[in-house]
């Protein structure tokens, strides 16, 4: 009787679920209990070894710098490492002994930075689960300080939009730039050279222009080679009477006489280049490359109505120079963004070496040697040459017209609808010219403009960790602060880890 009274129970106690929700509720509180703690101490290290990493990083940079430009001497690099790292997180110095670095390296053979930096966390919650009341947070980073020859071309906007505050905005912002990345030069070497190239609806070509071509109206053109004998002979790179072939059939021998007599003593109407046109006729195309003007000269469309008066500056240490023509610069014009692009890249490309002064000729590119071009805008692209077809060169087709030459220069843009062909040839440059491995910082000033943002974010080289290189500065200091930071970011991009 009692051991079946027994089980009676029993199996009345097992079928009894009252309470049952409260042993559960229990056990999840307590799981639930254990891992937001576990969540919060691994956010905990998350947000320290991020801390620490980017305050080591920046003192390794620091560091790297310094020495390069000759700040410090190597035996005061690893305590001016500590302090720059001490500072980065907001402290006076590492006495409290919360943080430390060790194994500061400095590696004067392969030029070297490297450092450790740690601190011991507390923990709440994965103490407990372990039996250890701290773990160590630790971050290593290494920068070079073997300076590499840089060759930066800056590319700005001096179009209408850009008058009155706006120009002296970015002059006072360039002028910074040009300061932050000639002072990594001593008086020994000469390792930052930077070339300006200032666009509206073209490029004054300057000492360049000597290879551009008077061309016509024509969305496509047979650009001619340049031929250095003849140039030396007659003042033009090349022979008028023969590149009549290339023009359209509306085109007369005389007017192509009258059109390029003014160049034969080897001035034009003005030194502007405007876009590079893919050829009529078929043969290789150049229109998107670097290539020198001996496989094809530049156009200098002739419905161009307006040629910047501020001309193109060759690669250069000269800072006070650089400043001079900043200073010069005078804002009018539409915006030909991708005419400035292109220049901005034969001005560093190691192809036009034998084509510039032997001061400006740039460099091949290989390890020791970095490319940067800076493209600078406060508006959307409107105005494009090349691929573009006037209505003019349809009547002369027609009517076999003479003096079509004067027709076409009388031609009145719609720059609205230009804006599309300029932005495809950026996005060609730009894909062009980065794959090169030139690194490109795109700046939209004062915009409000999705499409040409956009374009600009395509343009720009993608972001390396904490570098970047597309910018939307609103205001002059800003501005400022844009340039600054660029000039900075192109002194640093030797993190090795």
């Amino acid at each position: 009787m009692k051991t079946a009274k027994a089980r009676l129970l029993w199996r009345s106690f097992a079928k009894d679920e009252r309470g049952n929700f409260a042993m559960i509720f229990a056990f999840a509180i307590l799981a639930i209990f254990f891992s937001a703690g576990l969540a919060v101490d691994l956010a905990r290290n998350l947000s320290e070894k991020t801390q620490i990493n980017n305050a080591l990083d920046a003192a390794t940079l620091a560091t790297a710098r310094a020495l390069a430009v000759g700040d410090i001497k190597e035996e005061e690099a690893e305590d001016y490492l500590k302090s720059i790292f001490a500072a980065n997180l907001g402290l006076d110095d590492l006495t409290s002994g919360q943080y430390e670095v060790v194994d500061v390296d400095i590696d004067d053979i392969d030029q070297e930075v490297t450092a450790i930096a740690k601190t011991d966390q507390n923990l709440t919650f994965m103490g407990t689960a372990n039996r250890k009341n701290t773990q160590v947070v630790s971050a290593d980073s290494a920068a070079s300080y073997g300076m590499s020859d840089i060759e930066v071309a800056m590319v700005l906007d001096i179009t209408g939009s850009m008058s009155g505050n706006k120009i002296s905005a970015l002059k006072n912002a360039a002028k910074l730039g040009v300061q932050e990345l000639l002072a990594m030069n001593t008086d020994t070497d000469e390792n930052v050279r930077i070339s300006l190239v200032p666009y509206s609806d073209a490029v004054n070509a300057g000492d360049l222009a000597k290879y551009v071509f008077p061309d016509f109206w024509l969305p496509k053109t047979k650009a001619p080679a340049f031929n250095e004998a003849l140039y030396a002979e007659t003042g033009l790179g090349f022979d008028p009477y023969s590149f009549k072939e290339t023009m359209s059939n509306g085109i007369d021998e005389d007017d192509v006489k009258d059109f390029y007599e003014v160049n034969r003593d080897g001035s034009a109407t003005d030194d502007c280049a405007t876009d590079r046109k893919a050829p009529k006729g078929g043969g290789t195309s150049y229109q998107y490359s670097d290539a020198n003007p001996s496989y094809g000269m530049i156009s200098r469309d002739s419905r161009l109505q307006f040629c910047p008066a501020s001309p193109l500056m060759l690669l250069t240490s000269d800072e006070s120079g650089l400043d001079a023509r900043i200073d010069g610069l005078v804002a009018s014009g539409y915006t030909a963004g991708h005419i400035g692009l292109q220049w901005a890249w034969y001005t560093i490309s190691h192809d036009w070496a034998n084509y510039v002064p032997e001061e400006s000729r740039p460099a091949v590119i290989d390890e020791e040697t970095a490319k940067y071009i800076i493209l600078m805008t406060d508006g959307e692209f409107n105005t494009a040459f090349a691929n573009v077809t006037s209505d003019i060169e349809d009547v002369c087709e027609k009517y076999k017209k003479g003096r079509c030459r004067e027709w076409g220069r009388e031609i009145d843009f719609n720059h609205g609808g230009q804006g599309s062909t300029s932005r495809t040839h950026t996005r060609n440059l730009c894909d062009a010219i980065k794959a090169q491995k030139i690194k490109i910082f795109t700046i939209g000033f004062s915009m409000n403009n999705n499409t040409a943002l956009n374009m600009l974010k395509d343009c720009a080289s993608p972001d390396e960790g904490s570098f970047t290189y597309y910018y939307e500065p609103d205001t002059a200091n800003e501005l400022t602060e844009t340039y600054e930071t660029i000039a900075r970011s192109i002194q640093s991009l030797r993190l090795v880890k």
